[in-house]
This record gives structure tokens, C-alpha cells and sequence, in this order.
């Protein structure tokens, strides 16, 4: 899948959402523990400088929120019609 972020027009192709997070948690300036930690910062964030709520308790739900709120566009990785 490839995932961009919308805001940032930077992409990242990620086998799952976990993936994905790991990507996104290295890719930011401040350092974190884990995925999980990363979530709840990035969400506080959010909510605190954007008026954003964010889910962080389950990285499904955090992907959900972050395409709901127009942060994060998803894309199937298969070339022309899903065939290659």
C-alpha cells in the first residue's frame, strides 16, 4: 500500500499500518519509544495545536483517524488496473 501523508505530500510504501507508524515515528524530530507512545504524542498534537481528536489506544483505529480527518490518503501498490 502506499500511504501519504496529505499535508506534507510525502509517501511511504508499507506492507501494514504498523509499518507505516514505525516510518512515521522515525521520520519525526522528536524520539520516541515505540509506536504506541509515538501515537499518543503525535495525537496530543493534534488535538492540542489542531483541533484534531486522534485515536491512539490501536494503530487500525490511529490510520482510520488520520484518513477521516483528510491526513493520510491510502493507495493500493498494484500497477494499472490491480493486474502487475
Amino acid at each position: 500500500m502506499k500511504y501519504t501523508l496529505v499535508k506534507r505530500n510525502k509517501s511511504f510504501r508499507a506492507d501494514s499500518h504498523s509499518h507505516f507508524i514505525n516510518w512515521m515515528r522515525k521520520m519525526d524530530l522528536q524520539k520516541w519509544i515505540d509506536n504506541k507512545d509515538f501515537m499518543e504524542g503525535y495525537s496530543y498534537r493534534k488535538k492540542t495545536f489542531e483541533k484534531i481528536d486522534i485515536r491512539h489506544d490501536d494503530e487500525d483505529y490511529f490510520v482510520e483517524d488520520l484518513q477521516k480527518n483528510n491526513l493520510l490518503k491510502i493507495e493500493s501498490s498494484k500497477g494499472f488496473l490491480g493486474i502487475f
